[in-house]
């Protein structure tokens, strides 16, 4: 059961660095924000601002994939030099034209729900196994983390599609240009 648990962590691991589309869309559904806007607003969704508009000194940064469908799929950044965590979530900005609105999803992984799932028989074959019962509570706590991450998406694409504060956000990057 520990190979199968390392295989799905490792496939799960390729499918986000390779931006696998099926990967991305479907799955369990664990945040949803719904976001109105209208279709000129949509059409200034860029995920290359959204990343730089989520940047952050703290070292966990979120890397953003558009695909050819126009959906735009998220996850945390592997870069070097930051901090690392386990996500618990990938995400997804889904443009739904016939609603007028942008939806911000966050899907569960795979790994944490086999690895709670296989909780189940670890502990009934070797009771001294019960200490990882606190994993699911570490998945929790992480769960909170990442969802405070993913409200920050949600605040970035709310700017972005607010006509209003797109003067204020194009004079923002200039003057930090011109900083630099």
């Amino acid at each position: 059961m520990a190979i199968a648990l390392i295989a799905l962590l490792l496939i799960e691991l390729v499918l986000q660095i390779t931006w696998n589309r099926p990967y991305f869309v479907c799955g369990i559904t664990v945040f949803d924000r719904r976001i109105a806007a209208s279709s000129t607003a949509r059409a200034r969704l860029t995920p290359g601002s959204l990343e730089r508009d989520l940047a952050t000194d703290q070292g966990t940064t979120l890397a953003f994939h558009r695909f050819p469908d126009g959906r735009v799929a998220f996850r945390g950044s592997f870069g070097f030099g930051q901090r690392r965590y386990y996500p618990l979530m990938r995400g997804l900005i889904v443009v739904d034209a016939a609603r007028n609105q942008v939806r911000v999803l966050g899907l569960c992984n795979w790994f944490p729900v086999a690895f709670v799932l296989a909780l189940v028989p670890i502990i009934a074959l070797r009771p001294s196994a019960a200490p990882l019962l606190l994993l699911p509570v570490v998945f929790v706590i992480g769960y909170v983390i990442q969802k405070k991450q993913f409200l920050a998406v949600v605040e970035a694409v709310r700017a972005q599609l607010d006509d209003t504060s797109m003067e204020v956000i194009l004079a923002e990057r200039l003057q930090a240009r011109q900083r630099r």
